[in-house]
Order: structure tokens, then C-alpha cells, then sequence
């Protein structure tokens, strides 16, 4: 079931990321590049029958959208993909091409699909390369979809990021399975070393074994970690629990360099309703250690359905109207979705759409004002800008009132 969970994300997430760079109806042509680093080999059993793997459903994928915005344009759409397919087995490399031959695109083999019988690592400097001299957008998604969490270094991530303008990276972490193994022979292990953790982190996250809810506790000192040591603006840090009774949840790990970018893959979040799972509580500040509960205890109260998004909503509104009174009292510059998410939401299952009923909310309580960046008033409009700015009313509404008593 996880497999295909991962699969169906990586569908939408391709989608999702088409349209919201093709919004423009004079646009002719996308140029991008999808690399799979553990491609396998194309086919998978799931329940006894053979279903399409990762290459094949992302071929499809950007068929789909492809033809799907080439028929609402005059002139049609080009999406100019190449497909980067990365496995180091021979067998499933050699499996991979005779599937693409039935499946009648091995002609493209060479040309736009590109096959490296390699380790992602080996390969992933060529790959940059490659992305870099087909010119200076960069327009790059990168799913790697490791069994265990050091296949891919952190090193090989910081390159991703930092050579190339627009990156995005999907990333399997099998947190729970590092948790579980953490012990003093680790400590020095090549494993370890892929992911930047040296002899003190390991000693640190061992003693914290002795706390109560220490689960929770090393999980987010993982995930402080990694935002620390991958070189991303930008994360979505949800587990994925697999139905096969197996207890290793893993992290599927989006990083990029872009706020929309975590907009869209949010979205997804929220639409694949109990698929995915937040490991903290609702609203911003959303992660944090509570020493009387284990790591389940909260993360499995949000599952992305009707009732975790109307608690999201009533945890968003106090801490936006706490944020709008704060700033105004410190002078800093009025509050904006970018500045918002670019602070919070790497720690939150928030999504834009939230937060603009919030704000419709804090406007008809005549607690805030939203101005375009231009001064026009935003009085009537119910989803804003990322740069619309936020601040305080001049008559203090409802709920500036009960922050000031809060206070």
C-alpha cells in the first residue's frame, strides 16, 4: 500500500508542478528535467498482480497534463521533459528496458529517457551537469525514493541545492528504522557520516532515550537536523504509516528553494486525505517535545481530513492575530504570507488556504487591515497575496481584545 501511496504523490506532485509553471496562456513550451533516482525496474507486484512502477507512471504523468493543457491552448503545449532513470542493479535495469520497449518507448531511450546503471551517488554530479548546460532555469525534480536513509547523502543534496536554481527534491527517510537501530556502534558508522551526524549528536539522541516520549524527541531532533544540513529553504516533513502492519513509519521528505513549491506539495498533502500523517500538533509552532506523551500520541490525531483542517483553522487564528499584535508592538514590518511561511511553515501542515480564512475571519472581526503592496485595501477579496501585508486595525477588534487580556 505505501509503495503506491508514494507512487500516487509522485503523480500529483509532477501534475500539480506543471500547471502551476504553465499558468500563463501564451506560454508555448516547459523545459525540465525528472530524475528517479531508484528507478527499480518499472513493474512491481502489489496484491498478487504486476502494477506500474515510478518510470512508467511518471511517463504518464506528463502525457496527461501534457495533452490535458495542449487542448485548452490555441496554439497547443510542449512539455520538453528529459527522464533521468538511476539504478545501480543490472537486473533491474535490463528489466527496465524491455518494459519501455512493450511499452513502445524505447526509440526515446537516448534521446529524452536516459538510463544510468549506477548508484544515485555516483551518478548525481553528471546529472547536475547535465541539468545545468540545458540552460539557466533549472528546472529540476529529483525523487529519491531510498530504501533506509543514507543512500543519499546530505552532501549530494547541499550540491543539488546549491548548484542549481530551481531543485526540488523528494526523499524517502526511514526515520523510524534509524531510530530503532540507534546504539553506540553506530556512532562512526559510514551511515552516519551520510547524514552528517557525528559522535556527539548520536550520544545526545541516546541519552534522550532514557525521557519519557524520547521517540518524539529524537524524531524532531532529526528533523532540526536535517533542515540544518540539506541546504533547503523549504520542507514538508510528514509520515507516511504504512498498512502492512509493519511500526516503521518513514518520512517523505519534500525540499525545494521556493515557498510555492511547498505550497503545492501541502496541497497534495490535504487532498490525499489519511495517507499521510503529521508527527506534531495543529496550526503553526506545530512541532515541540511534550515529555509526558510518546510520539503517537498527537501525530496519529492529524491525518489531513475535515476535522484536522477545522483545527487547524482555530489554532491559525489565534497565533496570526498574536503575530499581527506582536509585530505592531516591536515596529517591524508589517506581516505577509511570505514572511509568514517562510518562518513557520516548515514545522506545519498549514497550507495557504488555511491561513486566507483566517484572515477573512481576522478582517470581518475588524482586528486587522490587508493592504496589496501597492496600499489598496483588501475589503472584499477572500484569498490574498504572499505579499499582501497584514496589520493592525486602528479600532482593536475581538480578537486583539482577548490577546491584550491573554497578555
Amino acid at each position: 500500500m505505501h509503495s503506491a501511496a508514494k507512487h500516487q504523490i509522485f503523480d500529483n506532485y509532477i501534475e500539480a508542478y506543471i500547471r502551476t509553471l504553465t499558468r500563463s496562456l501564451r506560454q508555448r513550451e516547459l523545459r525540465l528535467t525528472i530524475v528517479d533516482g531508484f528507478c527499480g525496474g518499472g513493474r512491481y507486484t502489489f496484491d498478487g498482480a504486476e502494477v506500474d512502477g515510478s518510470p512508467l507512471r511518471m511517463l504518464a504523468s506528463v502525457e496527461r497534463i501534457e495533452t490535458e493543457i495542449a487542448g485548452q491552448r490555441l496554439h497547443g503545449f510542449d512539455v520538453k521533459a528529459d527522464f533521468v532513470f538511476v539504478d545501480a542493479n543490472d537486473r533491474h535495469i535490463e528489466f527496465l528496458r524491455e518494459v519501455l520497449r512493450d511499452r513502445g518507448h524505447y526509440s526515446r531511450i537516448g534521446h529524452d529517457i536516459h538510463i544510468v546503471p549506477a548508484k544515485f551517488e555516483d551518478a548525481a554530479g553528471t546529472i547536475i551537469d547535465r541539468i545545468r548546460g540545458k540552460g539557466t532555469a533549472h528546472r529540476s525534480l529529483f525523487f529519491l525514493d531510498q530504501y533506509g536513509w543514507s543512500s543519499v547523502t546530505f552532501a549530494t543534496i547541499r550540491r543539488i541545492m546549491g548548484s542549481l536554481k530551481h531543485p526540488e527534491v523528494v526523499l524517502t527517510f526511514m526515520v523510524d528504522h534509524l531510530v530503532n537501530l540507534l546504539n553506540e556502534r553506530m556512532i562512526d558508522t559510514a551511515g552516519l557520516a551520510a547524514i552528517d551526524l557525528e559522535r556527539e549528536d548520536v550520544r545526545d539522541m541516546l541519552q534522550m532515550r532514557q525521557m519519557r516520549g524520547w521517540k518524539r524527541l529524537i524524531q524532531n531532533t532529526l528533523y532540526e537536523h536535517i533542515q540544518r544540513n540539506t541546504g533547503a529553504d523549504y520542507y514538508t516533513p510528514f509520515f507516511i504509516h504504512p498498512d502492512s502492519g509493519s511500526n516503521r513509519d518513514y518520512w517523505l521528505l519534500h525540499l525545494s528553494k521556493h515557498h510555492q513549491a511547498r505550497e503545492e506539495m501541502g496541497k497534495i498533502h490535504w487532498m490525499m486525505e489519511n495517507t499521510f500523517e503529521h508527527f506534531g500538533r495543529a496550526g503553526f509552532n506545530a512541532l515541540g517535545f511534550s515529555p509526558g506523551q510518546d510520539v503517537r500520541t498527537e501525530m496519529f490525531e492529524f491525518a489531513f481530513n475535515d476535522n484536522a483542517w477545522t483545527r487547524s483553522e482555530k489554532a491559525v487564528i489565534d497565533q496570526l492575530a498574536r503575530m499581527v499584535h506582536e509585530r505592531h508592538l516591536a515596529g517591524l514590518p508589517p506581516l505577509t504570507k511570505q514572511r509568514l511561511f517562510a518562518a513557520h511553515c516548515n514545522e506545519s501542515p498549514v497550507i495557504a488556504d488555511i491561513v486566507d480564512v483566517c484572515l477573512v475571519k481576522l478582517r470581518e472581526a475588524k482586528d486587522i487591515v490587508i493592504r496589496a503592496p501597492g496600499g489598496a485595501l483588501r475589503r472584499s477579496v477572500t484569498h490574498f497575496g504572499w505579499d499582501d501585508e497584514i496589520t493592525l486595525s486602528r479600532t482593536p477588534g475581538l480578537f486583539t481584545i482577548l490577546g491584550q487580556r491573554a497578555a
